[in-house]
């Protein structure tokens, strides 16, 4: 971990970082704004923001995004007490960060993607959110998890930041909000802009694994992070990165704690899984995307299938990296 916060120390206050993140905001910009031109749906939208985003870099930090097109992946779990069947999200953020093609740190975050049903008012379902809330003990009914999973499926969700909304807005805008957030301020079944606007600003929540005293590493943690970035004070209170965004208000917002690791919940830290059906979740995406370093996780996932339908996204940070 001591690589990593000292990647970030550096990167965080390091003027080109911020004109890469701004730049790579811009063009995402300007796609989601050509497809409200076009009137495009969901599923196009996605597509073109993959595509806008797969390939950028900044030195040691790569992002990778392709949109799947293939089976919907769904589940079946109780929402109360009755039994539900909901396609779980139709996006995945992860951010991984890597040495020696060993994952050392990885956060995993299920977004499920939204268009504005009249100006500034998105529709929600009831069951998807109360699915994306709460992650009852599930299983796969379809698709990806029915083919990888034999067994009931648990994610700690120990964030809240596991399950997300992405609320596209129009001429061309996306804001990022966890489950549990569209939960306290939906009115009915919809969320609108001026409900999300009662959040003054972009709070994030403290990381769990920073803040429990009994995690192995909340040492040097502390410690690394007070030597290499003094500046913003304790670990205990709200970190610049590594953190846990509940609230993502614009593309800017969301490039900049997505490339600083501050979206989605925690699956492994320095080769200790934290949670072991999240983590090998996202060894078959991570496997998925081709990329060299991940292509060992095919052999080591038994009974590997990707049969899916969905948008995966990843900002990987390559500790090896030389400048």
């Amino acid at each position: 971990m001591n690589s990593l916060i000292r990647f970030f120390s550096d990167y965080y206050n390091h003027q080109d970082f911020r004109k890469f993140q701004n730049t790579l905001a811009r063009e995402v910009y300007e796609t989601l704004a050509k497809a409200y031109s076009n009137s495009d749906g969901e599923v196009k939208m996605v597509t073109d923001v993959c595509d806008a985003i797969n390939g950028s870099a900044f030195r040691g930090l790569r992002f990778y995004a392709n949109k799947i097109h293939g089976t919907r992946s769904f589940v079946e779990f109780y929402n109360q007490d009755k039994p539900t069947t909901k396609e779980l999200a139709d996006m995945v953020v992860i951010s991984v960060a890597t040495r020696d093609h060993e994952i050392v740190y990885e956060k995993v975050s299920f977004i499920q993607n939204k268009k504005e049903e009249t100006e500034n008012v998105w529709k929600i379902d009831q069951d998807q959110l109360y699915l994306l809330h709460n992650f009852p003990t599930f299983k796969g009914e379809k698709g990806l998890f029915k083919r990888n999973f034999r067994d009931e499926v648990v994610f700690l969700n120990n964030s809240e930041t596991l399950g997300n909304y992405g609320l596209f807005q129009s001429p061309g805008e996306m804001i990022l909000v966890n489950a549990l957030t569209i939960y306290q301020l939906q009115q009915s079944n919809k969320i609108s802009l001026s409900d999300i606007r009662k959040y003054a600003k972009n709070t994030n929540n403290s990381n769990s694994q920073f803040t429990l005293i009994d995690h192995p590493f909340w040492e040097e943690m502390a410690y690394r992070y007070l030597k290499h970035f003094p500046k913003y004070g304790s670990p205990f209170l709200n970190f610049p990165f590594l953190n846990n965004s509940i609230i993502s208000f614009n593309i800017y917002d969301f490039i900049r704690n997505w490339s600083c690791f501050n979206i989605g919940d925690v699956a492994s830290i320095e080769g200790k899984v934290i949670d072991n059906d999240l983590n090998k979740f996202s060894r078959i995406l991570l496997a998925k995307t081709g990329l060299s370093v991940f292509t060992r996780y095919k052999n080591e996932i038994q009974e590997f299938d990707f049969e899916n339908n969905i948008a995966i996204m990843v900002a990987h940070i390559d500790l090896d990296y030389k400048q």
